[in-house]
């Protein structure tokens, strides 16, 4: 048929099957396709698809929290047909898990982690793009009541000893300063009784010496008096044996045992019956019981302070506290033997300092008029800040064995945050079951922490709580 012979779909040729234009070739057409062997049917090229030329996600450095599902977080890629796969390396932190045709991440994490970087990959035939994810897991953890010590009270100092105990020596009971001490043991989560002090100190300070004996001294005795006096408890015969005096009365210094096993003591207050602020060091020798008076002073009198020894073991940073003048808002660093000392800027003038070290060598610095905390990196002189989530005065601090900070009550508090120092914040813990401040606390060997003591506002605590990270 010629197609000139087809007439267009009218109304009036309704009664004629419609044949569309392809119904029938031109004469001319069929003779072009036979003479050239063609077909009627033709295969296209495959096309390849785009590479995918970037990959990022909403959240590329998160803090996720054990047991809480996390906010999805989502990819975007450009570049890609939508045929692009998604791949991790290594592994995403246990409970999370990645959506290998949209890359989503989802899930709900179920163990801590430091911060890890994750290597994630979209790929197709086309190539590949790559991104890169930092994500750390944190958790609240969990309280647990455990043998409670004989006397509640405040002010003690508690010290590891061999074998993994805790002694827990002196403090201020209701009726006033305590010789009495006592052994915790974990394993068995009970008290046993030590033998007596010599002297009743509550507030005294505790290091453990390199041969594993205890050395207390200083502190307030009956009548809120300071004393100078010093003692060593020997663990293995469960005896305390008088060793040398200070040369100050000291309440509230700072205490840290050095790498040649003396012990350096700084700043501290004494009641005569006057308050007097000390701005001297001195340094104790365990090999002849004797304290020297080191030549150079602070630079500033100091007490409530915070101390930390830095890497090489040569100086020691000392850290605000508090003087007749008021809030001492400065730092120093104190050469070890006492030579010479270097003032430092520092933004957290407070009334009572706490300190921690953490595994990187750097000191985390709180005190109770703020909620900024400050990180002081040694190898630059230089502090970083963070937020708490309270204001807390003489709270408990443990560094755990992964490295966080436990913080726990403080003021009339019976809350507790981790600081989480691979992103530099904090995060809230499970509560306490007791408001308590100057309490004592400790870390276990199976990384658990345990809390005795402390002051409710109401009087001393009569409990012992031991946390699980």
């Amino acid at each position: 048929m010629d197609h000139a012979t087809t007439a267009p779909f009218t109304t009036a040729t309704r009664a004629r099957p419609h044949r569309p234009w392809s119904w029938a070739l031109p004469v001319c057409a069929l003779a072009l396709l036979s003479a050239c062997g063609g077909s009627s049917h033709t295969t296209a090229a495959p096309v390849a698809p785009g590479a995918p030329t970037a990959l990022s996600y909403d959240t590329e450095q998160a803090l996720y929290v054990v047991g809480e599902s996390i906010t999805p977080n989502t990819a975007r890629l450009t570049g890609d047909s939508g045929t692009a796969t998604f791949a991790a390396t290594p592994a995403l932190p246990g409970g999370l898990s990645l959506d290998t045709r949209t890359g989503l991440i989802t899930g709900t994490p179920t163990t801590l982690q430091r911060q890890t970087a994750y290597t994630v990959t979209a790929s197709n035939g086309g190539g590949a793009a790559q991104t890169q994810l930092r994500f750390t897991v944190t958790g609240r953890g969990a309280w647990s009541a455990t043998a409670t010590i004989p006397g509640a009270r405040h002010y003690a100092t508690l010290s590891p000893l061999a074998g993994g105990k805790l002694l827990v020596a002196g403090g201020q009971l209701a009726g006033g300063p305590t010789d009495s001490a006592y052994v915790y043991d974990p394993l068995t989560a009970t008290w046993g009784a030590a033998a007596n002090m010599l002297v009743e100190r509550a507030d005294p300070m505790s290091v453990v010496l390199l041969d594993g004996r205890v050395l207390v001294f200083g502190g307030d005795t009956a009548g809120n008096l300071t004393t100078a006096t010093a003692e060593i408890y020997d663990p293995v015969a469960d005896t305390w044996t008088a060793t040398g005096s200070m040369t100050s009365a000291r309440t509230r210094p700072t205490a840290t045992v050095l790498a040649d096993g003396k012990v350096l003591v700084t700043g501290g207050y004494e009641r005569t019956p006057a308050t007097v602020f000390h701005n001297t060091a001195e340094l104790y020798n365990p090999a002849t019981g004797t304290w020297t008076q080191l030549p150079t002073p602070l630079s500033a009198a100091r007490t409530q302070h915070a101390a930390a020894l830095l890497p090489g073991g040569n100086t020691l940073l000392l850290v605000g506290g508090v003087n007749s003048l008021g809030y001492v808002a400065s730092a120093e660093l104190y050469t070890v033997d006492g030579t010479s000392t270097t003032v430092i800027p520092y933004s957290g003038a407070g009334n009572v300092h706490v300190a921690a070290q953490l595994d990187d060598d750097s000191v985390l610095v709180i005190n109770d008029t703020s909620t900024t905390a400050w990180r002081f990196n040694p190898g630059t002189t230089t502090w970083t800040p963070s937020t708490m989530n309270a204001t807390r005065l003489l709270p408990t601090m443990t560094v755990l064995a992964d490295g966080r900070v436990l913080l726990a009550g403080g003021t009339n508090l019976n809350t507790a945050e981790i600081y989480n120092p691979d992103v530099n914040r904090w995060t809230t813990a499970t509560p306490m079951a007791a408001v308590r401040r100057a309490a004592v606390a400790a870390l276990l060997g199976d990384g658990s922490v345990l809390v005795v003591g402390g002051f409710s506002g109401a009087g001393e605590v009569n409990g012992t709580e031991r946390y699980t990270p």
